[in-house]
């Protein structure tokens, strides 16, 4: 392979570990965009809870002023509390959803697999070609003179 050959490959070597970088990058940005939109559902949710916790008070103490023995036994006071125990599983099953998004191995381990794969070809190759070029004391890669 000559000099030209290798700057080629290490090139395009570059141009795809900036692919696999943006990949990764992506990757991270949409889980914690993802998370970001549980977040503000189990926030408005919690704002929902708190409502209907104050319209709870409000009809209990209603019923206790109006002279009702248990106003736990009116059927808005029990549509109030489903409505909070609804809001709450909901919130758990989001946090739920958050803990996996979270778990989620990034892109990188994928690529990383990849690119060992591609490591494993290029071995494979090496001993198959016949090679226009060798790296000197120096570190510079010279033309064998030979195929000059």
């Amino acid at each position: 392979m000559g000099f030209e050959d290798n700057i080629k490959k290490g090139a395009e070597s570059g141009i795809q570990a900036i692919k696999d970088g943006t990949n990764v990058v992506f990757s991270e940005v949409s889980k914690l965009l993802k998370i970001s939109e549980k977040k503000i559902d189990i926030n408005s949710l919690k704002k929902k809870i708190e409502k209907n916790y104050t319209t709870l008070g409000e009809l209990i103490h209603r019923y206790l002023t109006d002279g009702v023995t248990n106003p736990l036994d009116q059927a808005e006071v029990r549509e109030v509390l489903q409505n909070i125990y609804r809001y709450n599983e909901k919130i758990q099953e989001l946090q739920s959803e958050i803990e996996i998004i979270r778990s989620m191995k990034p892109v990188q381990e994928s690529l990383n697999n990849h690119d060992e794969m591609n490591g494993a070809e290029e071995n494979d190759n090496k001993g198959k070609e016949g090679s226009d070029s060798h790296v000197d004391s120096s570190g510079e890669a010279q033309e064998d003179k030979a195929n000059s």
